[in-house]
């Protein structure tokens, strides 16, 4: 798949652009594009074992997961979160971020600071941009139904269950619609429906967040991943040489560079696995969704390798990196002939076979 959209939204002031700082700051300096007043950055998603594999096959080219962070630059004139105004774009997300000011005691409007409020503020106006959007479509299709025009009634059916939803303060990702019901609103892109996690942007004083559980204890409610950093603190750890990076983060009771952390919640909140392929061209690192199927993966490589599918020659990483060769895993019994319907594991070394 190309590098999943992470977009970083929230309330004005919360520090979604110092959090996109700290993501894209390396040693060399910050890498990012901009698109139209919003900031893009691409990062490499880090894996041991892609690594490993590597060294091991020395390939011409060596190609980890990607990720792009989006620092979501909300209109200046739009009242409240300019969401709305932004739909179009937003809906191009694989997922948000979503920024909450945990640090001071006043938030960006002059309030008292209230994390938890905060991040219900976020989505309430998330489910209010879709709400404006189905009712829309709601009084089109009635007018079109009064015309004699009954072909959009499946689809009415199903924005008024989503309609329902969101005027009862249900989040369109908990909304439980059938593979049909789903087809019927896919196009629609809408807002709560993105999958989501929170990021807690701390003070200096708390860099792992240990003083936001009111906030995570909002987000467990909603079932919502968490993650804790201080954005300035880690951009200043990120611009340091990779050598010294390690002593500054246990200095601060830390273990791994924030980026790193934000991709691990990210691939947890999609239920992203990755899979591998492996030779002396290309050592390269595949996303599918946990679940997925041989054949789904083989459709990540190549579209004319899903249709033409015969096997999944398969081992696990650690495996392979234990044997050393393919030779040596198929020897030992250990490489696996799948069909069609194997589920893909994390970390399996898939090789397709298939009719030309």
């Amino acid at each position: 798949m190309a590098a999943l959209l992470l977009y970083l939204i929230g309330a004005r002031g919360a520090g979604k652009t110092a959090v996109f700082d700290a993501l894209v700051q390396t040693p060399e300096g910050p890498h990012f594009t901009t698109k139209g007043g919003h900031r893009l950055g691409t990062v490499k998603v880090p894996d041991a074992r892609l690594a490993a594999l590597r060294d091991i096959f020395q390939p011409k080219k060596y190609i980890p997961a990607e990720v792009t962070f989006v620092d979501v630059a909300l209109p200046a004139n739009a009242e409240g979160s300019g969401f709305a105004q932004l739909n179009a774009f937003l809906g191009e997300a694989d997922a948000f971020a979503l920024v909450v000011q945990s640090f001071g005691d006043t938030d960006g409007a002059g309030q008292p600071l209230d994390p938890a409020g905060q991040l219900d503020s976020v989505l309430l106006d998330l489910a209010m941009a879709d709400l404006e959007k189905i009712e829309r479509r709601i009084e089109k299709i009635e007018q079109e139904v009064k015309r004699g025009l009954k072909q959009g009634l499946p689809e009415l059916a199903v924005l008024q269950k989503c309609k329902a939803a969101v005027e009862a303060g249900q989040a369109l990702r908990d909304l439980a619609l059938t593979a049909d019901e789903q087809k019927q609103v896919s196009s629609f892109c809408f807002l709560s429906q993105k999958r989501l996690l929170v990021v807690a942007n701390t003070g200096d004083g708390d860099p792992a967040g240990a003083r936001c559980e009111p906030l995570r204890a909002a987000c467990a409610a909603k079932g919502l991943d968490l993650l804790a950093f201080c954005a300035p603190l880690e951009t200043e750890i990120a611009a340091l040489a990779a050598a010294d990076q390690a002593s500054f983060l246990k200095d601060y009771g830390l273990t791994e560079p924030a980026r790193t952390r934000l991709l691990q919640t990210a691939y947890h909140t999609l239920n992203l696995i990755s899979f591998f392929t492996v030779g002396e061209d290309e050592v390269r690192a595949w996303t599918v969704r946990r679940g997925d199927n041989a054949v789904t993966a083989a459709g990540k490589i190549h579209t004319d390798l899903a249709r033409g599918f015969i096997r999944a020659e398969t081992v696990s990483a650690e495996i392979l990196l234990d044997k050393k060769t393919h030779a040596a895993c198929r020897e030992a019994g250990l490489l696996r002939l799948e069909g069609k319907n194997y589920i893909v594991q994390d970390g399996d070394v898939i090789e397709i076979r298939a009719n030309a």
